[in-house]
């Protein structure tokens, strides 16, 4: 091989890497960018680890979601929680196998219950510096408000958490 062609080639490999790289990071903050903004209330589970950093994990109301009418709920199936908006906050109204008509996210079952799943989203975690997760969890400790972008396929992104402001006086940003 002549010495362009090797330099062609070098050229077209760092290329379709920083293609490849730009395609992950566009499907991760696909749903940040055009996603649907909804407001969900949350409450911290744990505050650090010491492998992955420092951050609130996280618990949503519609964590627990209401039992598939159709089909054998199995623990990492894949499903679609149907939201509807109560007030200021997000509810979850049905579980599906498929994407619902309207509003919904999309996760997994994690355990099955009586009347229930518990169903992860993806959005458990907020990772924060060291000081701005412990005072997260001490803000937290009567439940927040999660901001969460969703795209249309159901994928969704957590913006932000933030206080209620009730029992403290304060909150830790404007209304949603």
């Amino acid at each position: 091989m002549t010495r362009r062609w090797r330099l062609r080639a070098l050229v077209a490999a760092l290329v379709l890497q920083v293609l490849v790289l730009l395609g992950l990071l566009g499907y991760a903050r696909y749903p940040v960018w055009f996603g649907n903004e909804v407001v969900l209330r949350t409450v911290p589970v744990d505050p650090r680890d010491l492998l992955r950093g420092n951050y609130a994990r996280l618990r949503y109301d519609i964590s627990e979601a209401p039992m598939p009418e159709v089909g054998v709920p199995r623990v990492g199936r894949e499903v679609y929680v149907q939201l509807r908006r109560q007030g200021r906050v997000w509810k979850a109204v049905d579980t599906r196998y498929s994407p619902p008509p309207g509003d919904f996210i999309r996760g997994h079952i994690r355990a099955v219950r009586v009347g229930s799943v518990t169903v992860e989203y993806g959005i458990e975690a907020y990772f924060a510096p060291k000081d701005k997760a412990l005072e997260l969890e001490r803000r937290l400790r009567q439940g927040g408000l999660a901001r969460v972008r969703i795209a249309t396929d159901g994928r969704a992104a957590l913006v932000s958490v933030e206080d209620t402001g009730e029992g403290t006086g304060e909150g830790a940003g404007g209304p949603p």
